[in-house]
């Protein structure tokens, strides 16, 4: 058999594994929404503590997402809570956890507005849903923040990365997009400004939303979804760090040969930074906040890295051991935070 044959039967093999594996996943996905309507509560908060800050005068609003099998709130944690503050929001504070302790809710209590505690159903959708239900008056609000603890940092002041998201530009803002299924903005860091918050499409998404299990039905249906439907209701979105910016460094530094004729990378490195530029000159999205991480935070200014980068690395990225320094290079975040907590939650890993 040919050369060319042969190349083509692979691209065809890879290509209907990953048509098989996305319907596989849709068909558990669409299982885990079935199931989801025998969850019938409005809400799933099942305890609630008052804050010291006024929820229903505030025009600027934070919903952070916490979660932590034993209900601990860690440094790093904490540390993005003292950002939140700083930046002038009134913190929603909700956790999925099972328990929090009394300590935790009085170290909690002067900062944020409201603090809940709910069943973990729906996951970080399913906790923005409630917590938004919370807030008093929805419309009078200038900006709402949702933000979970799914990554380690701010690593840079938290009220100077808002600043830079001009409502004039964008309604709705991320820190990071994804090209990966369909566009959309990354679900971890989301600031709505007003015009987003007055928009019919913005209620009927979370009027709409159940509470669905399913990861990959919360990418596919909720997180890529909420991006699509705000999009075509005509809201302008950005990504502060958008892939794009990264994809097309990468290519520059290739074709100017920067990167490839550098003596000091490695051959794994080199490889690896082959394949990311054969992947982008091809136009097959990569996941930004793996692939480019370093540039992310080094180059770029990111605030923030991926837990699962550092907790999983699915990707197989190179020379991931690199971060205190690549973190400690780009600011004055104490890295010794995110150790402390992968050594409370590695297994059978060592980063």
């Amino acid at each position: 058999m040919a050369t060319g044959d042969q190349s083509w039967l692979q691209y065809a093999s890879v290509a209907v594994y990953r048509d098989l594996r996305h319907a596989a996943l849709e068909c558990l996905g669409f299982l885990s929404y079935l199931w989801s309507f025998r969850l019938f509560g409005k809400s799933y908060v099942v305890e609630r503590w008052p804050g010291a800050l006024d929820l229903a005068s505030a025009t600027r609003v934070a919903i952070f997402n916490h979660y932590d099998r034993q209900g601990v709130v860690h440094d790093f944690q904490r540390h993005y809570v003292r950002q939140l503050e700083a930046a002038g929001f009134a913190i929603v504070f909700v956790s999925n956890a099972p328990r929090l302790a009394p300590a935790t809710i009085d170290w909690l209590t002067p900062r944020c507005a409201l603090i809940l505690r709910r069943t973990n159903a729906g996951k970080d959708f399913g906790a923005y849903k409630d917590a938004i239900q919370e807030i008093p008056e929805l419309a009078r609000l200038d900006r709402l923040l949702l933000a979970n603890d799914s990554v380690y940092g701010p690593f840079h002041d938290l009220a100077g990365i808002v600043d830079r998201m001009d409502g004039e530009i964008a309604d709705v803002w991320c820190i990071t997009d994804s090209w990966e299924y369909r566009y959309h903005l990354q679900s971890y860091f989301l600031l709505f400004g007003r015009r987003a918050l007055e928009n019919p499409a913005f209620r009927q998404f979370w009027g709409s939303l159940r509470y669905v299990q399913n990861k990959n039905w919360l990418i596919f249906r909720y997180e890529i979804g909420l991006s699509r439907r705000l999009m075509s209701a005509g809201l302008r979105c950005r990504a502060l760090f958008a892939y794009r910016d990264c994809a097309n460094a990468v290519i520059e530094a290739v074709q100017g040969g920067r990167i490839l004729d550098n003596e000091a990378l490695s051959s794994v490195q080199k490889k690896f930074i082959a394949a990311m530029f054969g992947a982008i000159n091809a136009g097959r999205p990569l996941n930004g906040t793996h692939f480019f991480w370093d540039y992310l935070i080094g180059a770029m200014g990111c605030p923030f890295v991926k837990r699962e980068l550092l907790r999983d690395n699915p990707a197989g990225i190179p020379f991931l051991t690199y971060w205190p320094k690549v973190i400690q290079g780009a600011s004055g975040y104490d890295t010794d935070m995110i150790l402390r907590h992968l050594e409370l939650t590695l297994r059978d890993r060592s980063i």
